[in-house]
């Protein structure tokens, strides 16, 4: 995997991913569709959004974390 500066494995659940923006924690998964990821807040299910990869999911995290 591509190292990227707010995204990292999860320690405990494989095929997660945890990602970090605007000082909150989201949780990343695959989704069934091909290379679509779906991102949810850690605490707050109604914030959650989907990106086409890793790389565009790190640019969407980059942006919500410039917001605050």
């Amino acid at each position: 995997m591509k190292a990227y500066p707010n995204i990292d494995k999860s320690a405990f659940h494989k095929g997660e991913y945890v990602g970090y923006g605007k000082g909150k924690i989201y949780v990343i998964v695959k989704t069934r569709q091909k290379g679509y990821w779906f991102a949810r807040n850690r605490y707050d299910s109604k914030d959650q959004f989907f990106a086409f990869g890793l790389e565009s999911m790190s640019q969407k995290l980059q942006q919500k974390g410039a917001s605050a």
